[in-house]
């Protein structure tokens, strides 16, 4: 999608969106993409009674582009007018890339009231001012100590976002593949040796990849985050806990990295690829694939998958341990202040409703989220159907597996000098430790100007 400016896509200006969300339902409503909020901002038509807030409050969502979610976010929404009868709250997807969209508006003066923060972009946010330290309100109002996840939205001591969604990480499994080859189902116990084995033996090849039936499939080579889990996972990572150090050249993490680049170049388990096929689990052509918490309702939807279709029996288990300990993706979205906002009181208590159990769990039991509250973890269980160990692989060893995002400022620039580096290390063209030396060269030179300008 091309980049938006201060203006909508179809040149609507903030005056002419405020009376397209007038005709959204009294309480609540999901702006089409074109609708997203920009251009001047409008004085509200009134404030809420006896707080001085807007009339109506604006969320740009991440996911809100998507139409499956728009009953759930209408009726979270709705649920905010009613705690604040004079005050809704209106939500709306950027309408274009994300990151960009929200630096246009801050810039422009013209805030959303709240915002999405994903772990990948909120050390940008935060540090370039264009969302809030939370830490005063969250001194007056504190969070229950069974919610998790606060990790990837705090840096340098600020916390800019309150977690939204957690995700975890399973092995997902072809139950009808393994059957036929004979292969025990994947336990809590398989270290990442087992699935390899299982690997191996699960492999059907074909005529040429496309007809192949892969005995493995993950995030992939280029998934920046899903590799510094594995090489976590080995002893190693891409950065020191800190993250003003490269180790993706220790021992730990070398090893790591020649074990993954092995299963297309030297094992035949997976394409020789930089990008991964966990998402090609549901065409019934890979055997077992690790993939996030979110992907069981994308399967469980998906009306087009062989799986699905077929009804072919498919369940999931933790992921395998490495040498040192298990490791995965456990993060995913914060909510935000964005700065400049009208009435920061308002996009607090926006925050705070959002992230209380009344609207989580809407979103939890529609398979979007698993919820940052511990409590609430039972409604991100499917209520029917499979898969039926989600509990055991995903939430039972979440405190496990969980890791820091290796995110740093200006991450979108650290995520391209380790595809730039490492890309050819996947399709077997270039060696491991030349990809990984080069990756450190080049990253450390881009820490050090972090460090230069005040980021790091």
């Amino acid at each position: 999608m091309d980049e938006r400016d201060e203006r909508y896509a179809d040149g609507m200006t903030r005056r002419r969106w405020l009376g397209v969300a007038a005709g959204v339902s009294a309480g609540a409503g999901v702006l089409p993409a074109a609708c997203a909020p920009g251009g001047a901002r409008s004085a509200p038509a009134s404030s809420a009674s006896g707080e001085g807030w807007p009339a109506e409050l604006t969320w740009i969502a991440w996911s809100a582009g998507s139409q499956w979610l728009t009953p759930t976010y209408e009726a979270v929404a709705g649920g905010f007018a009613e705690r604040h009868p004079n005050s809704r709250l209106v939500v709306a997807p950027a309408g274009g890339p994300f990151l960009e969209k929200i630096k246009t508006l801050v810039a422009a003066g013209t805030p959303p009231d709240v915002v999405d923060t994903h772990q990948t972009q909120v050390r940008d946010l935060g540090p370039a001012g264009l969302v809030v330290d939370l830490a005063p309100f969250l001194k007056r109002a504190p969070y229950p100590k069974d919610y998790v996840g606060w990790e990837p939205y705090a840096w340098r001591a600020k916390q800019y976002g309150v977690p939204w969604a957690i995700q975890s990480t399973a092995l997902f499994y072809n139950k009808a593949l393994f059957d036929a080859a004979g292969v025990t189902y994947p336990t809590a116990a398989w270290t990442w040796d087992d699935f390899v084995a299982a690997a191996q033996r699960l492999v059907q090849p074909g005529a040429d990849p496309s007809t192949t039936v892969w005995g493995a499939g993950d995030q992939g080579g280029q998934n920046y985050q899903w590799q510094d889990a594995v090489m976590t996972a080995f002893g190693g990572g891409l950065l020191g806990q800190d993250h003003r150090q490269v180790t993706a050249t220790s021992p730990a993490s070398l090893e790591a990295l020649t074990f993954r680049a092995g299963w297309g170049t030297r094992l035949r388990i997976t394409p020789a690829q930089p990008g991964g096929i966990s998402g090609q689990f549901g065409t019934g052509r890979v055997a077992m694939a690790t993939s996030g918490s979110w992907y069981v309702a994308s399967l469980l939807r998906n009306e087009q998958a062989s799986l699905t279709v077929a009804g072919v029996p498919w369940d999931v288990a933790p992921l395998p341990r490495g040498p040192k300990r298990r490791a995965g993706l456990a993060h995913e979205l914060g909510i935000g202040v964005p700065n400049g906002v009208r009435s920061p009181d308002a996009s607090w208590a926006a925050v705070r409703y959002l992230t209380t159990p009344e609207a989580l769990r809407p979103f939890a039991e529609i398979g979007r989220i698993v919820p940052p509250q511990k409590s609430l973890w039972p409604h991100a269980v499917p209520a029917d159907g499979p898969p039926a160990n989600f509990k055991r692989a995903f939430l039972d060893v979440w405190g496990e597996m969980q890791v820091e995002p290796p995110f740093v400022p200006n991450q979108a620039e650290a995520t391209a000098i380790w595809r730039e580096e490492m890309d050819p290390v996947w399709s077997g063209q270039r060696a491991v430790a030349e990809g990984a030396a080069a990756y450190a060269g080049r990253m450390e030179q881009f820490l050090a100007r972090l460090r230069t300008e005040g980021l790091l």
